[in-house]
């Protein structure tokens, strides 16, 4: 059992720390923070006036959501890394420029998400959407209310 080459040592460090993660938290909860962030996600792309790529099949990894008509979807991952450091991705293959798509697995929680959503509507006024700002960050604090009160934190 040798590799045929030196393995990346940062990817097995990242993994392990993934794993404890997993772990630590439980896959049942991983599972329901990913659902509770994509719906989130999905009502607050709704309430900007952006149209999901699925709405009959949403995922809880990732939503996809329809770039505004006359706007590249390329523009808004680029502002987002330009303006933010934060990563989203773009369509693939024939949905590039038209989709950009916003995970909800991993290090990733409802904090990350009212950053993400706000940035999206500088984004999108910033090129020529107008959307009434705070009313996508209100959806998402409205649906964070919401899953916290069914999981009151106790002393």
């Amino acid at each position: 059992g040798e590799s045929s080459w030196t393995p990346a040592t940062s990817l097995i460090l990242a993994l392990a720390e993934s794993l404890r993660y997993i772990k630590q938290l439980g896959m049942p909860k991983l599972i329901e923070n990913a659902q509770m962030l994509a719906q989130a996600t999905r009502t607050a792309a709704l309430r900007l006036g952006l149209e999901l790529f699925a709405p009959d099949s949403p995922a809880a990894s990732a939503t996809a959501i329809k770039a505004p008509n006359g706007m590249d979807s390329g523009i808004i991952v680029k502002e987002f890394r330009n303006r933010f450091g934060a990563i989203i991705a773009n369509g693939q293959g024939t949905m590039k420029g038209k989709i950009f798509r916003i995970a909800h697995l991993g290090y990733f929680d409802f904090a990350d998400l009212f950053s993400v959503i706000a940035g999206l509507e500088v984004i999108l006024n910033a090129n020529g959407f107008p959307v009434n700002y705070g009313c996508g960050v209100a959806a998402v604090q409205e649906i964070y209310e919401a899953a916290a009160v069914r999981q009151p934190v106790t002393a």
